[in-house]
């Protein structure tokens, strides 16, 4: 950027971040609420620091809240500071009529959100001094050094903000009409407070409602199985009872607690019945079995929701601390992208970038460091599964930046960026083979199952440290010798 005319006011959403480019751009003396150097002047928000008027800002007529009045639809969406941010705003606002500030650069998080605090910012300034925009996907000294060499047209993100804008509006127009009209029709003399209505809480309360509405009408009911154990020419094996006609009654198709399976005996009678038909003809049992290998393609890279998923699976943490933690890798720890993204893809210009990250590791890090030298010598793989330009919207990914985890990284952190390594690795390994066994054993007319399934070949399985020799093995049938 052009050092001689002037400064352009950098303008992040946490401090943090303004210490983070400071840093790695260099030059820079701290003042009072900001930082300066010979090109830039940078400061921060604090989240958001604006929020829309209430409706009695708009219209003192709407402190009643009359069934009349609604709904509600300003002409005009309008902003105030939010309580105990004036003095932030009025110091950003300050510092843009400085006559050596150019322009804006937008340093807000590489988001919806984090463009949406920017334009507030930048509309409450009221200035028409020009904008630009760094997009950080990752807080690593090469990315930023990348985007302040050349930072992008202000103007490209006017879709976003756009989109920002109408979540924000809608979010209001859906909870101050809905809280407001519920409220009047619901509440009691003797009630107090508000019956609160929003675009996200309510239908997702709704979702709650009905699983709780579906355990409250299921009933218990006592089932029987029998398990039995048989004797093959070379090894033993054990099944389960199962009825080969079974079929699901048309009332029960839809049920969360569906309570009929074709494993499951509701009489006792009936019980009763089949084991004393096995106990007549235990000697005369036959099998056939099944044998079909398939083929386990490697996941894909994670999105924030599978990230969460994963971990609330396997160490049984909710969203909130998941993204927390993913938050710290990516802000203060630097060894992760961007976490808010809704994307399991990488852009293609990653093609050459990923061999790099994989061979960083494999030289620094003992941990991982076998399997990066292992992907280097095979090559990737699944790569048209992995670069799709049209599959990455603002954001790719979640994956490890090439920066090395320090001790320092414990906790929840630590397990977070254990999961996304780990994927990262595995969606470049092979597929893992599985050998899917159905054996069916006859004892008169009653019929046992037994099913497992054994991995033949680990693959990308072996990055979470699976072999054969750890799964469920039966060996094969010789269906010439009859079961005794």
């Amino acid at each position: 950027m052009d050092k001689s005319s002037g400064k352009w006011l950098v303008i992040t959403e946490k401090p943090s971040v303004a210490n983070d480019i400071v840093k790695v751009l260099g030059g820079f003396s701290k003042k009072t609420d900001y930082f300066e150097s010979d090109t830039f002047v940078v400061t921060w928000a604090i989240g958001h620091l604006f929020e829309l008027l209430s409706p009695e800002e708009i219209n003192p007529l709407y402190k009643r809240w009359l069934l009349q009045d609604l709904p509600i639809l300003p002409e005009k969406f309008e902003y105030k500071p939010k309580k105990g941010q004036t003095e932030r705003t009025n110091h950003i606002k300050s510092l843009s009529k400085r006559k050596d500030v150019l322009g804006f650069i937008n340093a807000c998080d590489a988001g919806r959100e984090g463009e949406l605090i920017f334009r507030e910012i930048f509309d409450f300034c009221h200035q028409d001094k020009p904008f630009k925009r760094v997009w950080l996907q990752s807080l690593t000294p090469q990315a930023i050094q990348k985007e302040f060499k050349l930072p992008r047209n202000g103007i490209d993100f006017n879709s976003l903000a756009d989109a920002a804008r109408c979540r924000m509006e809608s979010d209001w127009l859906i909870g101050i009409n809905g809280t407001r009209g519920v409220t009047r029709r619901l509440k009691t003399k003797n009630m107090k407070g508000a019956w609160s209505v929003g675009r996200v809480q309510t239908p997702t309360l709704a979702l709650i409602v009905q699983r709780e509405m579906d355990y409250i009408r299921h009933r218990s009911e006592i089932y029987y199985t029998i398990e039995a154990q048989f004797s093959a020419a070379t090894h033993q094996y054990n099944a389960f009872w199962y009825d080969p006609n079974f079929s699901l009654p048309l009332s029960n198709e839809e049920s969360v607690f569906q309570k009929e399976k074709d494993d499951r005996i509701f009489s006792k009678e009936k019980l009763d019945s089949i084991i004393q038909e096995i106990g007549l003809f235990k000697h005369e049992s036959f099998a056939h079995e099944t044998r079909k290998e398939s083929k386990e393609i490697a996941p894909t890279l994670f999105d924030l929701t599978s990230l969460q998923r994963e971990a609330n699976r396997k160490f049984g943490m909710p969203a909130s601390r998941t993204l927390q933690a993913a938050q710290r890798l990516y802000e203060k720890h630097k060894v992760l992208t961007y976490p808010r993204t809704d994307s399991k893809y990488l852009p293609t210009e990653y093609e050459k970038i990923v061999p790099e990250l994989l061979s960083k590791y494999s030289k620094n890090n003992k941990e991982y460091g076998a399997f990066c030298k292992k992907i280097l010598n095979h090559g990737l793989l699944n790569k048209q599964r992995i670069f799709d330009d049209a599959k990455v919207s603002d954001h790719f990914a979640i994956i490890p930046t090439g920066e090395m985890p320090s001790d320092k990284i414990d906790g929840d952190d630590a397990r977070i960026f254990d999961l996304v390594m780990r994927r990262f690795l595995a969606a470049f390994m092979p597929y893992a083979v599985w050998a899917k066994v159905e054996r069916i054993t006859v004892v008169h007319n009653q019929h046992f199952r037994t099913r497992v399934q054994d991995l033949e070949i680990p693959g990308w399985r072996e990055i979470y440290g699976l072999d054969s020799q750890e799964e469920s093995q039966l060996p094969k049938l010789d269906e010439n010798n009859p079961e005794d």
